[in-house]
């Protein structure tokens, strides 16, 4: 069944960007990699694996920001296009059937993948099997208590007509739960804004409203998106 999880369409929606997909800016990726720069004290030479890399521009800058680190790095995904101009080692497959052996990774990076990998049960299982005991599982999420987001995701026909493929909301509260319940520990859960460099009207619309409110503890009602970060600990 996990096979059939990524339909036609899936693949179909990620291999449009066959030339390329670099969406962030500079300040996007040092926001994005800024929480994680802790983790690495407990590595001396991390087996990095991130999950739906496409061309590679979330490895590059963390290779860019740790440039005395000595890091392995893999990057898996289903579109091969997209994959061909990764940067380092890769391999085309499903996360929901990862081609590696148990405990393969000291990291599993997952920039705005896991809302593409409904039922995520399933993905969190196998990121779970690959991990090491004290591996890091690293993801960027849209933040479902945007009321855009939220509003929007509620109608999937409309939502269907934007992007019509596998996306669904990661509730982080939930998401935390269900890492607990796999035996990881929660080390960081923050809300934040990501620009791009070519954003849409509706990133627009987020971007203006997270500029002009606080930051408070009521940021994630105005904070589009989400980084969670957490160790495997059995």
């Amino acid at each position: 069944m996990r096979e059939k999880t990524y339909s036609k369409k899936d693949l179909q929606y990620f291999s449009q960007f066959a030339s390329g997909y670099a969406p962030y800016r500079k300040s996007d990726l040092d926001a994005m990699l800024e929480p994680m720069d802790f983790v690495f004290n407990h590595f001396e030479k991390p087996r990095i694996c991130e999950i739906g890399c496409a061309s590679g521009q979330f490895s590059q800058a963390l290779a860019d920001r740790h440039p005395g680190q000595n890091m392995t790095l893999i990057g898996l995904d289903i579109a091969l296009k997209v994959l061909s101009l990764y940067p380092y080692g890769k391999i085309c497959g499903s996360a929901f059937m990862l081609p590696f052996k148990n405990k393969t990774f000291d990291m599993a990076l997952l920039p705005a993948t896991l809302h593409h990998l409904f039922p995520i049960e399933d993905s969190l299982s196998e990121i779970s099997r690959i991990l090491v005991p004290g591996g890091v599982f690293y993801c960027m999420e849209p933040n479902v208590f945007h009321p855009q987001r939220f509003f929007f995701m509620r109608f999937s026909r409309l939502y269907q007509l934007y992007r019509n493929a596998n996306d669904v909301p990661v509730h982080p509260g939930k998401l935390k739960t269900a890492m607990v319940k796999m035996g990881f520990v929660v080390m960081a859960c923050r809300f934040v804004n990501i620009y791009f460099k070519e954003p849409s009207v509706f990133q627009c619309i987020q971007n203006f409203i997270a500029d002009m409110m606080p930051k408070t503890r009521m940021s994630r009602f105005w904070l589009p998106w989400f980084i969670l970060i957490a160790r495997k600990v059995r």
